[in-house]
């Protein structure tokens, strides 16, 4: 059950009485070559329920609005507190179109009955229950999601956190073979698209910003399918998550690093 959570990646987002806080933590990674490769991970701490989309699309503001609303309407339907000291419970779910839970299953009970039984009903929402919070229209039409709350017995909420790691290149990746044509026609190209838990872009789901020529997007998809990577990290698992990409092409010009939003 677990390794499920790993099919998609992931922005966390808080709720209610919020803490908001983040924390950078410097992270180093020895890869299979010997080589070190340094790189910042981030700890998400919030207060009450956190629900964190494990998408590996970015979040536009209107879905943290969503994911905050989703996790208020959670809270109130559990109305169980975890005691003191307080049981933390993580479970994850499947979001569809019209705010039902098409999927639901626990990572983590909280081993109290009363409060596991309360999540169990609180995530029980139907297509036709009347606490469904239909998704925003610029979300895909299902959206996995990490849900982790419980309270204090005085209903102070506890913190949740979570340490979120972004994927980072190889540093020993391949040269970038350099068409001959390029020579003479320098320019930059962006991919943007995934990296998968394996450490690969997902070159069936990538996109050029500018595809008018085909030349240059034959040659920067060419490029991205042989970059290795780290892949991204949330509490530890490896998930998907996107990236963007500078391809550049000309005499002058050398490869740079890739950058994720």
């Amino acid at each position: 059950m677990r390794r499920a959570l790993a099919l998609f990646a992931l922005l966390a987002c808080a709720l209610s009485r919020q803490l908001d806080a983040q924390q950078a933590l410097a992270q180093t990674v020895t890869l299979p070559s010997g080589v070190t490769v340094a790189r910042t991970c981030d700890k998400l701490m919030s207060e009450g329920v956190l629900v964190a989309s494990l998408d590996a699309r970015v979040t536009a503001p209107q879905d943290t609005q969503y994911f905050a609303q989703l996790a208020e309407t959670i809270a109130r339907r559990v109305g169980v507190r975890a005691g003191d000291p307080p049981r933390a419970a993580t479970y994850g779910v499947l979001v569809v179109r019209d705010g039902s839970f098409a999927q639901r299953f626990s990572v983590v009970r909280s081993g109290a009955r009363e409060l596991d039984t309360s999540i169990d009903g609180a995530l029980a929402i139907s297509p036709s229950d009347v606490d469904r919070v239909p998704m925003p229209a610029d979300m895909p039409d299902s959206v996995r999601m990490l849900v982790t709350f419980g309270q204090h017995e005085d209903g102070s909420p506890f913190v949740a956190s979570h340490t979120r790691c972004g994927a980072v290149a190889f540093p020993d990746n391949p040269p970038r073979e350099m068409p001959r044509w390029a020579r003479a026609h320098p320019r930059s190209v962006t991919v943007r698209g995934a990296v998968t838990a394996a450490g690969r872009v997902d070159t069936m789901t990538a996109l050029v910003d500018d595809p008018s020529d085909e030349r240059y997007v034959e040659a920067a998809m060419n490029a991205v399918a042989r970059m290795r990577f780290v892949p991204a990290e949330f509490d530890g698992l490896k998930v998907p998550a996107p990236i963007e990409i500078v391809i550049p092409f000309g005499e002058t010009e050398s490869a740079e690093e890739p950058a994720a939003p």
